[in-house]
């Protein structure tokens, strides 16, 4: 069984139809890129996936259907959304953006924590500073760092490196991420 399996999925904002037919399946542990020209549907698929988008079709999570749930289902389910934009709240510190991450979950965080300071570990000198002082590049790593707090078992990227793409590769060590 597919991790993700979408099959006829089509998508609206209003009138307009931004999807039609998208039929898409992605394993467990695969890593999948959906590449095209501005315009194709890349974020409206991620956000039809994570319920943020009036959508029709089959969409299904390891077996379970998402397609009448709404964003807040399909996070308790396992879907972390990184949006374009990067998402953080800007006037929440960094430490509670982080907490937020972890919201669907229970027990101890202090593990998820010594996680995600082991890929950005300049978080932890930033835990008390606003999230929206941050640089755009660092509030792109806070916003994936939050997500990997999730513990998700799909992670949906929506252009992770616009905006701070060399802050990404360099100080987050990109080649462990």
């Amino acid at each position: 069984m597919a991790l993700l399996a979408l099959r006829d999925v089509d998508a609206r904002y209003g009138q307009v139809q931004a999807l039609r037919g998208v039929t898409l399946t992605v394993d467990d542990g695969e890593i999948v890129a959906i590449l095209g020209a501005n315009g194709a549907g890349k974020t409206t698929t991620l956000r039809a996936i994570s319920g943020t988008v009036r959508r029709t079709g089959a969409i299904e999570l390891d077996g379970r259907s998402l397609a009448r749930s709404g964003p807040e289902r399909a996070a308790r389910l396992g879907v972390a959304h990184v949006p374009e934009g990067r998402g953080t709240f800007v006037e929440l510190t960094v430490w509670e953006n982080l907490r937020l991450g972890a919201h669907t979950r229970r027990g101890s965080l202090k593990a998820d924590f010594a996680r995600v300071l082991d890929y950005f570990p300049w978080l932890e000198g930033r835990r008390s500073q606003q999230a929206g002082t941050l640089s755009g590049g660092e509030q792109q790593m806070l916003a994936l760092a939050r997500a990997v707090m999730q513990r998700p078992r799909l992670l949906l990227l929506d252009e992770p490196a616009r905006g701070g793409a060399r802050d990404l590769s360099h100080r987050a060590g990109a080649q462990r991420a």
